[in-house]
């Protein structure tokens, strides 16, 4: 969800919603079924606007993205800390080229997080965004990077990562981390080239995973606009800002790609992060959709609303 900036600078980080509660347990990797949803958590504005692009958990509370930030929440809701963009200008000096209006500003949107160790990894773009007499960020995505959060404060730790721009040219929407090898997973937005980047765990370039689809996917067919992923065992779970928002999950032996289900929603909706996580209700995938959340030339967004939907696992994944 790409908000104004002046609308998102007007958000405040605090407040309650409904309350749920949970307990992790380990999982075993999960065959195609049906899922089923278990409930429905909703956050309306001005609250829903910071957990509006990504989410995890380290098996105590939430942790939460916006493009503006980091949040972290007990597990009725309750906002327990929270952190800003990290000052990437620090390592990257704004520059603007009067003759050709090439410039960086600097990164300006954290998509769909994760959490590892401790640490909540931030994917960080650098879009290009309309200022009005001008177009700050341009050529967008000059330096997609990978900032690391302290989880139980969101303080930024100082340690950033950039990412190759000949694997990242499209930016950087999500990460995702195994939390076995803590090997790093990401990808561009556009995903022209079929694959998931993988770093190891001091993000070095490791290897690429090209993607398999099935016949019935269709000709031409590729998983763009993935807005988030998660890894359990040998699977990535996969958000789709497709007409449906669907979810899907690779096999990252394979690369083959499953349809696992669509949301299906009514009116004006995206598709934002997901998180894994077993929670007592039976729940096991968590999914982030933004309802009516588009924003009219005066601003007006009072329909707006993140829905936090919980979907429980196939009975084969049960056990």
């Amino acid at each position: 969800m790409r908000w104004p900036i002046y609308v998102l600078t007007a958000i405040l980080l605090a407040g309650t919603t409904t309350t749920a509660s949970s307990r992790d347990r380990e999982q075993e990797d999960c065959a195609p079924g049906p899922w089923t949803l278990v409930s429905t958590d909703t956050f309306g504005l001005p609250l829903g606007l910071a957990r509006s692009q990504g989410v995890t958990s380290d098996g105590s509370g939430w942790v939460f993205s916006w493009q503006g930030g980091v949040s972290r929440t007990d597990d009725a809701y309750t906002t327990l800390a929270a952190g800003t963009l990290p000052p990437d200008v620090a390592v990257d000096q704004p520059s603007i080229d009067p003759v050709t209006g090439r410039n960086h500003v600097g990164g300006n949107h954290i998509g769909d997080i994760d959490v590892h160790n401790g640490l909540v990894y931030a994917p960080v773009e650098d879009g290009g965004f309309n200022a009005g007499a001008t177009t700050l960020n341009t050529p967008e995505h000059q330096r997609p990077f990978i900032a690391l959060y302290d989880a139980k404060t969101m303080v930024y730790t100082g340690r950033s990562y950039p990412l190759p721009l000949d694997l990242q040219a499209a930016g950087v929407p999500w990460v995702a981390v195994d939390p076995h090898s803590g090997d790093v997973y990401t990808d561009e937005w556009t995903m022209l080239h079929d694959r998931i980047n993988v770093y190891d765990s001091q993000f070095r370039f490791k290897k690429l995973i090209p993607l398999n689809y099935p016949s019935s996917f269709g000709p031409g067919f590729h998983l763009s606009r993935i807005q988030g992923a998660k890894v359990l065992g040998h699977t990535m779970y996969a958000t789709r800002d497709d007409d449906a928002k669907t979810v899907y999950s690779i096999d990252l032996r394979s690369g083959d790609v499953t349809r696992l289900f669509s949301l299906d929603p009514t009116g004006t909706a995206e598709v934002e992060g997901l998180a894994i996580r077993a929670t007592a209700d039976g729940a096991l995938l968590h999914v982030l959709l933004v309802l009516d959340g588009k924003v009219d030339a005066s601003l007006a967004a009072r329909n707006a609303r993140v829905a936090f939907l919980h979907f429980a696992a196939p009975k084969e994944c049960d056990s």
